[in-house]
């Protein structure tokens, strides 16, 4: 399990190099620039690399939009174009009538065509291709109808596994966020017929070294999805597909405007993981008679990501309550540790969460959680 978090450390090692200058110049009494007006009439937007609003002057701001945004539509308008933090551009499009339309193109930083997709009304349509760094082609997809088909599919050593709809298939997808047990990517193996997936298809995550854990499957019958079991939870699904063909296109995101803190734990997800790992341990309970209040915890996390000692400063009134919020934290089996001086250390980390009963469901929910660091960022 220690080999797995190495990924982990490195990622939170690459987030952290220019924390310490970042910080003397964005402090919490200043109010985050999210965006900017451009001297020709435009705005200029900061995201980070999943299209959240940061901080221009957050150390995780990595892509700048500039283009027209229309407040009556509550959407971006006509064309725009994004850059990366070195000034090169990344993606190019236009927006109509509060819609997705023409053709948008990404690029990779050293030039080359990433994707192309063409939106008519918001929605993608006809054949979308998408490339491999050094420009060779990776996939095509047709999308029609709200349908989309997987028409021809080049694997890493440039071999044509799908031809016209029909063959193996084999992508992985970079993990995203925060997740706990070290994995860098999930790989999903099957077969494409008439352009969708058919039979059984296997998941695996792969870890560092390329090490690899079976992760499940699911299983598909004339392209509709039957079935699934996850390994990891040794439990099966039935209501909808988690299969992935094709990169995650995270520039949808900036449509919902959303913003994150300039956080460790926001950047990486890891107060949003919190937040569902507490709602899922409670949703079983009935909460109706719950007295719901702001809660504190505090927890001393060591510099390897393990947890040492969890106390509930504001908790429950209902001690059976307060031990389901202790053992639920318990249960995390690495944390984010706190990073200082050029090395990650001890720390004690505060949590501090609204909490709510949902009264159409009688579930206790969690939101607005948020992670504090004593002596490290």
């Amino acid at each position: 399990m220690i080999k797995r978090y190495i990924t982990v450390f490195l990622v939170i090692l690459l987030c952290w190099i220019k924390a310490d200058r970042i910080a003397a110049q964005t402090t919490t009494d200043e109010k985050p620039v999210y965006f900017e007006q451009t001297t020709d009439g435009r705005t200029q937007f900061y995201f980070d690399e999943h299209y959240f609003l940061v901080d221009k002057f957050c150390q995780y701001k990595s892509i700048e939009r500039v283009g027209k945004y229309n407040l009556e539509l509550k959407s971006y308008d006509g064309s725009f174009t994004d850059y990366n933090n070195d000034g090169n551009v990344i993606l190019t499009g236009n927006y109509s009538n509060g819609k997705k339309d023409g053709v948008f193109t990404a690029y990779f930083p050293n030039g080359k065509v990433n994707w192309i997709t063409t939106f008519k009304n918001g929605s993608a349509e006809g054949v979308s291709t998408y490339n491999y760094p050094d420009g060779l082609p990776m996939m095509e997809i047709l999308y029609k109808e709200g349908q989309a088909y997987v028409q021809n599919f080049w694997d890493t050593r440039r071999r044509q596994r799908v031809i016209d709809g029909k063959g193996k298939f084999e992508f992985a997808v970079k993990a995203e966020g925060y997740n706990e047990f070290g994995y860098e990517f999930t790989d999903y193996q099957g077969y494409i017929k008439d352009g969708k997936p058919d039979g059984q298809w296997d998941i695996f995550l792969v870890y560092p070294k390329n090490e690899r854990g079976y992760a499940g499957y699911e299983r598909f019958k004339e392209g509709a999805f039957t079935m699934g079991y996850d390994e990891l939870k040794g439990a099966p699904y039935t209501k909808t597909s988690r299969l992935q063909i094709g990169p995650s296109l995270f520039f949808i995101q900036a449509e919902n405007m959303i913003s994150k803190n300039c956080t460790i734990d926001e950047n990486q997800d890891f107060s949003l993981f919190i937040t569902n790992k507490l709602d899922l341990a409670f949703s079983p309970y009935d909460a109706s008679e719950i007295v719901a209040s702001p809660i504190e915890v505090q927890a001393e996390v060591d510099k390897s990501g393990s947890l040492s000692k969890i106390e509930v400063v504001k908790g429950f009134e209902e001690k059976d309550v307060n031990k389901i919020l202790v053992n639920t934290l318990k249960d995390i089996s690495y944390w984010i540790p706190s990073y200082a001086n050029d090395a990650y250390i001890d720390d004690v980390l505060t949590i501090n969460a609204g909490v709510l009963v949902d009264q159409e469901t009688k579930q206790l929910r969690f939101y607005n959680l948020r992670i504090s660091r004593e002596n490290g960022i």
